[in-house]
């Protein structure tokens, strides 16, 4: 199949100390079925990789004989950074991000293509919602987004309105900047009948051990509190296109990411940081009392949640010690 406008698809993807899992990775992007091999473009974005991924970028780049294989190599500045110059190197009509630990089916990009029509600026493999028609920028963050879809993996992006409207990643953002990007980019779109959603199911997700949400507590980590809180901003915004639900959806998820905080300080053992730990509660108490003063907040938590919320209001200090206790930390 032939792109009317470039001929290329750009596959963003961010390189950090991933050299057992790029080439599986990279390899996947290739081998793509439905589409003429030339039409996709691989940047590799090295964000100052030290265990040998740099050399093994430039090794794939060099192995590809149609030079499809673009490497940028910069220091270390985080994941949201890496994905922002991918964004500036492709040329692409569309990019689709992908990560270093993951891989694709080789239907992935054959599959979002076919609903990729003029007007389509973006696709999305979701198994939580499903339409026969395009949808809207706010219909998607109301129906989509805020229904736990929050990563721009699995996506295709028309790259011409991500340009137009200067949506980037937040930068020194390590958990949350996919949600941020997708929002920016939905409220970008406003009105426009521009979305597909299909069938979820040709982008194959890796656990990370190493990831934000996996490492040891550390005040990177209170960028959940932070994102959510910059998402209800995003959403006030435009706050007559969104019903209340949408906002019950954010203060639900405040609450929720608020009480992963708290278990991630309960449960550090002999590593407790006292000055982070207690920025860290003073920041979860504020979250957890903000977001209750969305009417019907508290009724959309799960009923476990709802007795944790319950706990932690009646003493902080008490929930983190049976927290603690509960999970067995020291």
């Amino acid at each position: 199949m032939s792109l009317d406008r470039n001929k290329t698809i750009s596959m963003i993807i961010p390189v950090y100390q991933a050299k057992d899992t790029l080439k599986r990775c990279v390899l996947s992007c290739l081998n793509q079925k439905n589409l003429d091999p030339k039409e996709i473009e691989i940047i590799l974005v090295d964000d100052g990789s030290t265990d040998g991924s740099d050399i093994l970028c430039d090794e794939l780049a060099a192995g590809d004989e149609l030079g499809r294989i673009k490497v940028k190599h910069t220091d270390n500045g985080g994941v949201s950074r890496a994905r922002n110059i991918g964004i500036s190197e492709a040329t692409g009509r569309f990019v689709v991000f992908v990560d270093a630990d993951d891989a694709v089916t080789d239907g992935l990009l054959g599959n979002m293509i076919k609903f990729a029509d003029e007007s389509t600026l973006l696709v999305d493999e979701t198994d939580n919602y499903s339409a026969t028609r395009k949808i809207n920028g706010y219909q998607y963050i109301e129906n989509v987004i805020l229904r736990e879809n929050t990563h721009v993996w699995g996506k295709l992006f028309d790259r011409a309105s991500i340009v137009e409207g200067g949506i980037r990643f937040i930068e020194g953002l390590t958990i949350g900047e996919d949600l941020l990007f997708l929002m920016d980019y939905a409220l970008y779109l406003e009105k426009k009948y521009s979305i597909r959603c299909i069938a979820d199911g040709d982008y194959i997700y890796s656990e990370n051990e190493n990831s934000a949400m996996n490492r040891a507590f550390k005040k990177s980590y209170l960028d959940q509190i932070k994102c959510w809180r910059l998402a209800e901003d995003k959403l006030m915004e435009a706050k007559e296109y969104f019903s209340p639900y949408a906002f019950v959806s954010v203060a639900v998820s405040q609450i929720l990411t608020a009480l992963l905080v708290a278990g991630k300080v309960a449960t550090q053992g002999d590593l407790r940081d006292e000055k982070l730990d207690k920025e860290a509660m003073k920041l979860v108490n504020e979250q957890i009392r903000h977001a209750l003063k969305t009417r019907g907040a508290f009724a959309g938590l799960p009923i476990g949640h709802k007795i944790k919320v319950m706990m932690f209001r009646i003493s902080p200090d008490l929930y983190l010690n049976l927290y603690a206790r509960h999970k067995g930390a020291k």
